[in-house]
């Protein structure tokens, strides 16, 4: 999957009709690093995938989706998208792609994290840890969330994750609107 990533990005880059140079400038990276991942050569950080996918005018949840679904969609396990971000974070969509929210189920390995640096975008999160410690910092505060807890939060505030524990971590996340 990591390659699909990669394969899917470029498919968009060209589709919006925009060189490795002018992406890499839109989103303060390297022609060498776009091409990496491009080639599935590299993962990005959740952070760089946030770039990118605003770059290309799609939020990250609906980057293999060309297509919004009618409200009445099922999606039987083994239909619903897998979005592996590196080895240490996978989200699986949930919800057919709409313009209202974004439901996914997110795994994060022991050590993993979206990244060095806070993201924003537009909308309210809302997320439910199923299993193992994530900590969470939004603003400046920090949320050490276990199995059983959730958390609702403004997403135009400066916001990041990891997993706090020894084990994977397991959460169900809404994103409204699907900006992420």
């Amino acid at each position: 999957m990591p390659g699909d990533l990669g394969q899917r990005l470029r498919e968009l880059r060209l589709q919006k009709g925009l060189t490795l140079q002018e992406l890499a400038a839109k989103i303060g990276k390297s022609e060498s690093y776009l091409s990496k991942l491009e080639h599935g050569k590299i993962n990005p950080s959740l952070t760089s995938l946030k770039k990118i996918a605003d770059a290309l005018g799609r939020p990250v949840v609906h980057l293999f989706e060309d297509n919004l679904a009618s409200f009445q969609t099922v999606l039987a396990d083994g239909q619903r998208r897998r979005i592996i971000v590196s080895p240490h974070l996978e989200y699986e969509i949930l919800s057919a792609p709409n313009a209202q929210v974004a439901l996914f189920k997110v795994r994060l390995k022991k050590g993993g994290s979206s990244g060095a640096q806070a993201y924003i975008h537009e909308g309210i999160e809302c997320g439910l840890i199923l299993s193992g410690k994530v900590r969470i910092v939004v603003g400046d505060k920090a949320y050490v969330l276990t199995a059983g807890q959730s958390i609702t939060f403004r997403s135009e505030q400066p916001h990041r994750f990891e997993n706090a524990g020894d084990e994977e971590a397991v959460g169900i996340w809404a994103v409204s609107p699907p900006t992420f």
